[in-house]
């Protein structure tokens, strides 16, 4: 069942233009972050959105919970239009910097009644601290941490905190914007094994964006892989990591560091990355695909694939490998 539903979305940046260009009437530039993004984020599951930095990642997300606003194309949630930010504290975001996403001068209890008060005004003001103190245990944090202030929590425990402030909004939805890139391995592993606990235990639906391979292929249940503002394939973890039909799919998997691989690894991906300002009618890929060929300049719709999954590729039912 398909909770939240992107339909062509779009996103497009205005470049700010010189005294020259305004002299000379010149029409305006635009950056185009996302691309026509099709997209379902299904009840219960842990979808990943993967890709490198720049692919429109996190302007995605951002849309999705309704902090920036599309250029074209619509956000449904439960079959409702989504304008501007979510009221109802339905969908929530964990930011990639935990520390600049919290408030250096209030208490973490402080904060966290803050969004309680907001959010959930059926719980009586009475209530909101032991509530406050239900929510810091999910997230496995003592009670004693109410009473510290940002600065006092390690790098590992803000997250802690930012994931807690999320659910004091009781969403259906989480949206976690690389909340692991900026911690330790050991604590990675940690925040990781939350968010699977609370997708496990509570149902919860998360969308988790990165860029680490490892961490969606064992956290996620499908896959979404942009580049350039696209999704360019989208496919159960098990098949993508298994059967990659994508080529830039299959060179990011190729990429990821493993010591049981005895072969070399596939070439490197090569050539130039095209202008993110053009808009181009076919792959955006193609300049730097080993396989692309001269219909590649063509439009290319998503091809379906086994299990359900899409391709953004022409050539998807061909092994490439």
């Amino acid at each position: 069942m398909s909770l939240l539903d992107f339909r062509k979305v779009e996103r497009r940046f205005a470049v700010k233009r010189s005294l020259g260009d305004v002299i000379a009437n010149r029409p305006p530039v635009y950056l185009h972050a996302v691309r026509g993004v099709d997209l379902n984020v299904r009840q219960g599951e842990i979808l990943g959105i993967v890709g490198e930095s720049g692919c429109g990642k996190s302007t995605l997300a951002r849309i999705g919970v309704g902090l920036q606003p599309s250029s074209a194309g619509e956000v449904l949630f439960n079959g409702q239009r989504i304008d501007g930010p979510d009221y109802d504290g339905r969908l929530q975001m964990v930011f990639q910097d935990p520390y600049s996403s919290l408030n250096p001068r209030m208490t973490i209890g402080a904060q966290l009644e803050e969004v309680i008060a907001h959010y959930r005004r059926d719980i009586p003001a009475k209530e909101r601290k032991q509530q406050v103190l239900r929510v810091l245990d999910e997230v496995n944090l003592v009670a004693e941490t109410a009473l510290k202030f940002p600065h006092a929590l390690s790098g590992g425990q803000r997250q802690r905190v930012s994931i807690a402030r999320a659910l004091c909004a009781n969403p259906q939805v989480l949206f976690a914007d690389e909340p692991v890139s900026a911690l330790d391995a050991s604590v990675q592993a940690q925040i990781i094994n939350l968010m699977k606990s609370l997708n496990r235990d509570k149902g919860l639906t998360i969308v988790f964006i990165s860029h680490d391979m490892n961490v969606v292929r064992y956290l996620c249940d499908r896959v979404a892989v942009m580049y350039l503002g696209e999704i360019v394939e989208l496919q159960d973890s098990a098949d993508l990591f298994a059967s990659p039909r994508h080529p830039y799919t299959q060179a990011l998997i190729a990429a990821v560091p493993d010591v049981r691989r005895t072969q070399s690894l596939r070439e490197p991906i090569t050539g130039e990355i095209p202008d993110p300002f053009a808009i181009l009618p076919g792959c955006r890929f193609a300049t730097r695909c080993r396989f692309a060929e001269a219909d590649c300049q063509k439009a290319q719709p998503m091809q379906p694939v086994a299990k359900g999954g899409v391709v953004r590729c022409w050539k998807a039912d061909r092994n490439h490998s």
